[in-house]
């Protein structure tokens, strides 16, 4: 049961990385440098901070379960979550 609650929170946390990589992509990622990128980079950065807590959080939470199979199960759930955001933004990047 830990198992399947360490997975279901990491499909969600890999889904909101994503998500939160695709959102800021149009506002980060130009070629030219201009100061109004430091907002967006400061919103996006202390997002991925706080999502990358919470997975560490995780990893030490689950104690009973081996290194490598919490690597396994995260990966499985990075391969689940990009899929889910496939779906979900399959119809917002179009527009």
């Amino acid at each position: 049961m830990n198992n399947l609650k360490f997975f279901a929170y990491q499909v969600l946390l890999s889904f909101m990385g994503i998500a939160n990589d695709i959102l800021f992509r149009e506002f980060i990622y130009k070629l030219e440098f201009t100061y109004n990128r430091l907002i967006p980079v400061l919103i996006e950065t202390s997002i991925n901070l706080a999502l990358l807590f919470f997975v560490f959080k995780l990893y030490f939470a689950l104690k009973t379960t081996k290194l490598r199979y919490k690597v396994l199960l995260h990966i499985a759930a990075f391969i689940v979550g990009a899929i889910f955001v496939g779906l979900a933004f399959s119809g917002f990047m179009e527009a």
